[in-house]
């Protein structure tokens, strides 16, 4: 009988070879590539920040001075978080009345590959056409417009669920002007993003981000972005990487004073391979500017090294369990006393952006590992998609908690929907109960971005239009690029 793990192996080799197969017949320039798309104006000029308050809403600050306010106020005036409390004062400011609503800080995603967003749900069951391979060959055939339009299909939807800062992390740049392309996006949708600058396409090994661009990109697009954008890098890391280009790369970030974040712990087959955070460490390259992304397979002293070192940590549950990552190590995590925060990862496999799903299968999983009923507060869950996101992206000064002196980044939750109501407490509802429906207003930096159920700013009709216009167009390349590596597509 073969064994289990040969399987694994020869499966994995198999993979790589497709990989190296498929992007080898990319390297033809494909007659789709001619047919690019100009880019597309979906979106009008920024709403003004003013002043307004936000008036008798159960306000969830998140904030352990403040705690939770049973019918409070939230005032704002350009951009900043003035007072929070009740019945404040503020003469001539304007009101939204946020009655039968829960005020909660705008939720953080981690990681999230926004420009694949565009191929949602394309990841086929086969592993001749799984999601690495796949994502490779829509990469190779993508050009700037249709990673843009993938970032624009993101935004707008994370927008609309209550997601008021992204991280970026751009993974298939063969060249600037993709770089460039996404960053406009991020300009004109007017969201807070940490944007990690990748490397050219997804599934190549010993490939290091373009270190040469990155002063050119932080000086014009990072100069005046008033702390809604800042810039770091997307690293393959030492699980793909060899040590030395992970050196080079950590060099010139830290240089820059940029966050460094990479993949880690994908297989137990992965870290005895390769013992990625130990290399890390070993080479003094772990901190409080690094972010590990799942590390769902570790070694126990993998743990006590990252919460030594105070490393960050980002968990993507949907696609961790769908890509057979493993289930998130939450309780591991919690009893070092290591911070992390939650994450889309791509929508290709996790389907949708629905921080409020994650936050509901965080509970579950915990729970079930534990196994308790009590194993993890709901409260605890949401200070991962808040204040501890903030955190593992370095903006917690900024962002994270309903606090004066903070940006207003806010989201009002109708509490008295169908399927929210009764009104009971207010933190189980938003973990376990609430959906993106329910969110009814989101202010960004003191921008109301959607106000009654609707986006205020971007045509999210032709959004929907363009992406679908791209994978209509690129699909039959992206098979031709599969068949030519020797993959059978079905149809």
């Amino acid at each position: 009988m073969t064994n289990s793990k040969d399987n694994i192996s020869v499966s994995r080799r198999k993979m790589m070879q497709v990989v190296a197969a498929a992007s080898a017949a990319a390297a033809t320039p494909s007659p789709l590539l001619a047919q690019a798309p100009a880019p597309s104006a979906v979106s009008t000029a920024l709403p003004q920040r003013g002043e307004f308050v936000i008036r008798n809403a159960v306000v969830l600050t998140m904030d352990p001075t403040l705690g939770d306010i049973a019918k409070g106020d939230i005032h704002v005036r350009d951009g900043a978080i003035v007072a929070v409390g009740a019945n404040l004062a503020a003469p001539g400011a304007e009101v939204i009345d946020a009655a039968n609503m829960i005020a909660i800080p705008g939720l953080i995603d981690t990681h999230w590959h926004m420009w694949g967003s565009v191929a949602r749900n394309m990841a086929g069951e086969d592993p001749k056409t799984g999601y690495f391979l796949f994502a490779r060959a829509v990469g190779d055939v993508f050009t700037p417009e249709d990673n843009a339009r993938g970032v624009r299909l993101s935004l707008a939807e994370a927008i609309n669920s209550g997601i008021t800062t992204v991280h970026n992390w751009a993974h298939n740049l063969p060249k600037p002007e993709f770089a460039d392309a996404e960053l406009q996006v991020h300009k004109d949708f007017g969201t807070r993003a940490l944007y990690g600058y990748g490397y050219a396409g997804v599934g190549m090994v010993d490939q290091p981000v373009n270190l040469a661009d990155l002063p050119r990109v932080q000086k014009e697009w990072f100069q005046e972005a008033r702390g809604l954008m800042t810039l770091g890098i997307a690293s393959r890391g030492s699980e793909s990487n060899n040590v030395e280009i992970c050196k080079r790369e950590w060099d010139v970030a830290r240089k820059m004073g940029l966050r460094i974040t990479t993949h880690m712990g994908t297989s137990a087959a992965k870290i005895k391979q390769v013992a990625g955070v130990k290399i890390l460490h070993q080479a003094g390259l772990l901190g409080p500017d690094v972010l590990l992304v799942h590390n769902t397979n570790y070694f126990p002293e993998d743990l006590d090294t990252l919460a030594q070192t105070r490393t960050f940590i980002s968990m993507s549950p949907y696609t961790e369990m769908r890509t057979g990552f493993g289930f998130p190590p939450i309780q591991a995590m919690i009893d070092k006393g290591i911070v992390f925060g939650l994450s889309i990862d791509t929508t290709v496999l996790a389907g949708n952006c629905d921080m409020f799903a994650i936050m509901k299968a965080m509970q579950n999983v915990a729970d079930g590992a534990k196994p308790s009923e009590f194993g993890i507060t709901p409260r605890r869950v949401l200070q991962m998609a808040t204040i501890d996101g903030a955190r593992a992206l370095g903006i917690e000064e900024r962002v994270g908690t309903l606090s004066p002196g903070k940006r207003a980044d806010i989201v009002l939750v109708r509490a008295d929907d169908l399927n929210m109501a009764p009104f009971t407490d207010a933190v189980r509802m938003i973990v376990q109960a609430a959906q993106p429906a329910n969110v009814d207003t989101v202010v960004v930096d003191g921008r109301v971005l959607k106000r009654g159920g609707k986006l205020l700013h971007v045509d999210t009709r032709r959004i929907i239009a363009d992406a679908g216009e791209t994978m209509g167009r690129v699909r039959a390349g992206v098979e031709k690029v599969l068949e030519r590596s020797g993959v059978s597509v079905v149809r």
